[in-house]
């Protein structure tokens, strides 16, 4: 059964896929007819289809940044975390594909640690592996058996925010427990717990699995410690902050309208993610059922004035509202220049050091990664 928990985690890699209406925050007005719309302009990118390979991505799983600023980014197919400056030079490479020192087999997630250490996590080799901040390889951090953590994001000191699926058999029921936490590098238990649930499986349908564990909620965190944990429902817009160690700060809820998809995007989404399996090397039953609905909440992110940017799943174009702490609504942004059903497949990062975004999906056949500013 472990196993077969692990086969679903392997192909579910990256999560990642608004209108004038009146909404209301904690304590104010939100409303389409006052709120600013501002643009997110591309003002660089890096990335060829063809030459240095260097500049080639096969596939990027992760981006994060060195405390310096240098961009990270996990390649998947390459088993390497390519750095590069704020201007798109290449630095450096760490890891290579095989199972030596240094070497991965399927790099899921990546996070850069208090003290700037880079942490990959491998589900093939079972646990996280780190790199010092000059590309020195440190060896094994943290040891996972059976169920590994998947989409780590940064918090305080060394430690981050996790998703983990623990997996029990109760009255004869095969009972999946899906968390939300705060983990450190001394074991698997959470520190915090933020968000969890329990619901039962029968094997006959993934579906279930997925839409309760997988995709159940997005989150964003900063290294002082904010945390937002959001569902990812087609029914409902609400962003719950907390603590690092679990107090809840501040709640914000949106009343938007659902937007029910086309049946060419339930078809186009559901090949998209089995495809995806089949080319990670997947065998056994994947037959993926997407909602009828859009999620109202696609993801989420903090950036360096400590804004909780939250993109709305509604929306074909990457749409954020943009909040402070306090949960006021201070503006709302989208991408230009991306329209159409492609912009579902579109991933847009906002941390600490600014924004970029990559296409899961891409037009022309090679990904790119492009940095954004606000206009």
């Amino acid at each position: 059964m472990i196993r077969y928990g692990l086969f679903l985690l392997l192909i579910l890699l990256v999560i990642g896929c608004g209108s004038g209406e009146s909404v209301g925050t904690q304590g104010v007005t939100y409303s389409g007819s006052d709120v600013q719309m501002r643009l997110l302009v591309v003002v660089d990118s890096i990335g060829v289809e063809l030459g240095d390979s260097n500049y080639v991505f096969g596939s990027i799983e992760a981006v994060s940044h060195t405390s310096g600023g240098n961009i990270l980014v996990l390649d998947r197919p390459a088993c390497s975390v390519l750095e590069f400056t704020s201007d798109g030079e290449f630095v450096r490479r760490m890891g290579r594909r095989g199972s030596g020192p240094g070497e991965f087999l399927n790099p899921v997630s990546m996070v850069r640690l208090g003290d700037g250490r880079i942490a990959i996590l491998d589900t093939n080799l079972g646990g996280f592996f780190t790199f010092l901040p000059d590309g020195t390889y440190q060896g094994m951090a943290l040891e996972l058996a059976g169920e590994p953590l998947l989409f780590v994001t940064p918090s305080i000191g060394n430690t981050f925010i996790g998703t983990i699926n623990f997996w029990e058999t109760a009255l004869d029921e095969f009972v999946v427990n899906p968390v939300v936490g705060r983990f450190g590098f001394d074991s698997i238990e959470p520190l915090t717990i933020y968000w969890q649930d329990f619901f039962s499986w029968d094997f006959q349908d993934i579906t279930p699995l997925i839409k309760g564990a997988y995709f159940a909620r997005t989150w964003a965190s900063n290294r002082n410690g904010l945390v937002y944990v959001a569902s990812r429902s087609p029914e409902e817009y609400i962003v719950q902050g907390f603590s690092a160690t679990g107090e809840p700060s501040v709640t914000i809820e949106l009343d938007i309208e659902p937007v029910i998809k086309t049946q060419e995007e339930i078809a186009e989404e559901a090949y998209f993610w089995n495809r995806r399996a089949e080319s990670m090397g997947s065998s056994g039953p994947f037959n993926y059922q997407p909602d009828e609905y859009r999620w109202m909440i696609h993801s989420m992110g903090i950036d360096s004035e400590e804004r909780l940017w939250v993109r709305r799943g509604t929306e074909e174009t990457p749409t954020f509202d943009v909040f402070d702490a306090e949960g006021n609504g201070l503006f709302m942004a989208e991408v230009a220049g991306i329209s159409g059903s492609g912009g579902l497949f579109w991933e847009v990062i906002v941390d600490e050091f600014g924004i970029v975004a990559y296409s899961l999906d891409p037009e022309d056949g090679y990904q790119k990664l492009y940095l954004l500013e606000l206009e």
